[in-house]
């Protein structure tokens, strides 16, 4: 652990070391006689992408391709009190000005990277009742969205994201169990250049009280508390939300519909001032057949919401009310189509700004056989906002190809 700017944080190596200690005593911990199964997959995809408005800007529009590999591999041991996982990819991106690039501006090729993500996961039941887990995400990206599921920012400044997460499960019977958690999410920006990202470092802990009310139907109580932590000048908060859900689950489908109320107080006095929200979701998940394993012959996803965005770096703060939506369907065992869309409308805290913003499209793959799969999309994205210099539209093209190997479990 290393003090810097008066406040603690673990070096990317560490947190990986600690987790294969773990895995290595959780598992040692089991019976002697359980039986352990191990599961080895991989799978690498390379593919093409146009974009008409790569910057997404309102004037300045750029037509860029960009080409990537992307290895991943997932690893994993289990027992019957135990499991221990990990899935990581890195992925090459390589990006190619198909316009001029105007004076003084910077060539698309400077945004080369290779992004990285690996989630390590740990858990253990003791007892019948009591579960207990750790994981651990790592993200080096320069996609906004994978900090936060709300985003509504365009820029493309690179940052790694660390989020490490004990839980503790506890089971009183049939009816009633509770659900402990702890997270520590740490954004660190690459570059440190003014307006490019401000580091932030976010404590939140949770609590769910869980009641079953039969095999169907469940109620929970989720309570959050967590304190947003800025490196620079934005204000740093605390947050508290409470939230009443319910949980329904049919033959094919499965609802859920939660309400609550989200409170927010900041350490310096700002233009939006301390904020009260009634928050609110809901969502409607199914598969046919329930229980696939693979990809299912059809299947929807529909989920509507309203909150505050998590992460606003200079203070920009909004309610976002955003739908989601997504279904596929398996034709002859070889085709797999998907529809895909969202829409978001942002309100912003202190000022008049308001944004909607939408994306849909559609997406064919052709199942070769188990090992191959190749793909095509393509979709379009548009921002409409009541501030000047801020909409923008993009038509995007994407092809790929898939390589699976998944020599089974032993």
């Amino acid at each position: 652990m290393i003090l810097y700017r008066g406040r603690t944080f673990f070096p990317g190596f560490i947190i990986p070391l600690l987790l294969v200690f773990l895995l290595v005593f959780l598992l040692g911990t089991t019976s002697s006689h359980a039986r352990g199964r191990a599961v080895i997959k991989s799978d690498i995809t390379t593919g093409w992408q146009r974009e008409s408005n790569f910057y997404k800007s309102e004037s300045n529009t750029r037509t860029i391709d960009t080409y990537h590999v992307k290895p991943g591999v997932k690893l994993g041991y289990t027992t019957d009190k135990s499991l221990a996982s990990l899935d990581y990819w890195f992925k090459i991106l390589q990006y190619d000005d198909q316009d001029d690039t105007p004076a003084g501006e910077v060539k698309a090729d400077d945004f080369n990277y290779t992004e990285h993500r690996a989630k390590f996961t740990t858990q253990t039941q003791p007892t019948d009742r009591l579960l207990l887990g750790i994981d651990n995400l790592y993200w080096k990206t320069r996609d906004s969205a994978n900090s936060q599921a709300n985003s509504n920012v365009v820029d493309r400044y690179k940052y790694t994201m660390n989020r490490l997460t004990p839980r503790l499960a506890y089971n009183f019977g049939e009816k009633f169990g509770i659900d402990l958690s702890y997270s520590n999410q740490v954004l660190d920006y690459l570059d440190d250049d003014p307006g490019e990202g401000e580091d932030a470092n976010e404590n939140r802990g949770r609590f769910i009280l869980i009641y079953n009310f039969n095999q169907r139907t469940s109620f929970d109580l989720n309570c959050q508390y967590w304190n947003m932590d800025y490196d620079k000048t934005t204000s740093d908060y605390n947050s508290s939300q409470v939230m009443v859900n319910v949980n329904r689950q049919f033959n094919y489908f499965t609802f859920a519909a939660g309400m609550g109320y989200h409170t927010r107080d900041f350490d310096q006095t700002t233009t939006t001032g301390d904020i009260e929200k009634m928050v609110w979701k809901l969502s409607l998940t199914g598969q046919n057949p329930p229980d696939a394993e693979g990809i299912p012959r059809s299947s929807i996803y529909l989920a509507l919401g309203s909150n505050l965005n998590d992460i606003g770096s200079g203070g920009s703060y909004y309610t976002s009310t955003r739908l989601d939506a997504a279904m596929s369907r398996l034709f002859a065992e070889k085709i797999n189509c998907t529809i895909r869309g969202w829409y978001q409308n942002s309100e912003y805290e202190g000022s008049d700004r308001t944004d909607d913003r939408w994306t849909i499209s559609g997406a064919v793959d052709y199942l070769i056989n188990h090992l191959f799969t190749i793909g095509f999309e393509g979709g379009m994205e548009r921002r409409d906002s009541n501030e000047v210099g801020r909409d923008f539209d993009n038509h995007y093209l994407m092809l790929n190809a898939k390589f699976a190997y998944n020599p089974g479990s032993r």
